[in-house]
């Protein structure tokens, strides 16, 4: 019973779905246009298309990272400072190396034992 009461309801809606079609007259036109081709070019060139995809995106990513360094750059022109340094006095720099052969000379000192023992 449940089964042809599901099969009445079935064929009414397509009855309905049919008057309904019916009344529906606009057909539309595609117009083909010479010159013009898919950008994506799936159906002319199908096996080509992954490797495409690719070259755009590494293409995409170039052009960031150039305007990425090139942004750098920029803020970098803006960063005038350099200190101005002097050559420290002779005596202190023979001071600095007897103290560099003298720590050279000296042993290693054997590492520490833990204190907590």
């Amino acid at each position: 019973d449940a089964q042809r009461r599901a099969a009445v309801h079935e064929a009414r809606r397509c009855e309905a779905e049919a008057e309904a079609a019916a009344e529906l007259t606009f057909a539309p036109r595609i117009n083909a246009v010479e010159g013009v081709s898919s950008r994506l070019k799936v159906a002319t060139e199908p096996d080509s298309y992954l490797e495409r995809v690719r070259q755009h995106m590494a293409l995409r990513d170039h052009v960031a990272a150039c305007m990425r360094e090139a942004e750098a750059e920029n803020q970098m022109r803006e960063c005038t400072f350099t200190p101005r340094t002097r050559e420290p006095p002779a005596y202190i720099v023979r001071m600095a190396r007897s103290m560099a052969v003298a720590r050279a000379s000296r042993p290693a000192a054997p590492p520490a034992r833990p204190g907590w023992r």
